[in-house]
């Protein structure tokens, strides 16, 4: 995958150098030629930072309302670093009969206290034997309990040591989903005749 992605990064630099080497000779406006130069390098800039989703970075964007979880991994916050932790989960949709039915995917979540406990359980379920249903909600609308305790129980002053980076995770963990597991059901079957 790493090779497609420098080909097609190699393939948008052979492309502008190719435009550059055109529009410099050309008999047109410098405006235009400079027009483009920043539009090709834009563009480049665009396709290096596209290309990276191919590589199999956790996406960012909300889970599947329900999913079979895969496998989980916690990193805990550093705030020596100014790291704020995540929670990446790898996970498969399941569609209405309770069948996973999509392409495996890594998703990467704010950390929280409550979700890591959840994810470490489900993980030791998974290792165990045991498959794990997760359900996502939207915390726009309706705020979890206990997200929105852990979320209000963090520390907003300044009780910074020398040495250490202030983490602040409260909004984060305010625009998060909140996920539950479970084991997973059985499959609905069509009834038989």
């Amino acid at each position: 995958m790493t090779a497609t992605v420098l080909a097609v990064c190699a393939a948008y630099v052979v492309l502008a150098v190719l435009l550059l080497a055109m529009g410099l000779n050309a008999r047109i406006a410098w405006w235009v030629k400079a027009g483009a130069i920043v539009v090709t390098s834009a563009f480049f800039v665009e396709a290096f930072f596209a290309t990276t989703s191919l590589l199999g970075w956790p996406g960012a964007g909300p889970l599947p309302p329900k999913f079979q979880l895969l496998w989980t991994r916690v990193v805990e916050p550093d705030a020596k670093l100014g790291e704020r932790g995540a929670v990446y989960l790898w996970v498969e949709a399941v569609d209405a009969n309770n069948v996973p039915s999509g392409v495996p995917r890594s998703f990467r979540l704010p950390y929280s206290r409550p979700l890591a406990d959840r994810s470490i359980k489900a993980r030791d379920e998974i290792m165990s034997g045991h498959p794990q249903e997760g359900t996502a909600e939207d915390l726009a609308a309706d705020q979890s309990q206990s997200e929105a305790k852990a979320a209000e129980t963090l520390p907003e002053g300044d009780r910074s040591e020398p040495g250490t980076a202030k983490i602040e995770m409260t909004q984060a963990l305010r625009q998060a989903q909140h996920v539950e597991f479970r084991r997973m059901g059985s499959p609905l079957l069509p009834p038989k005749r």
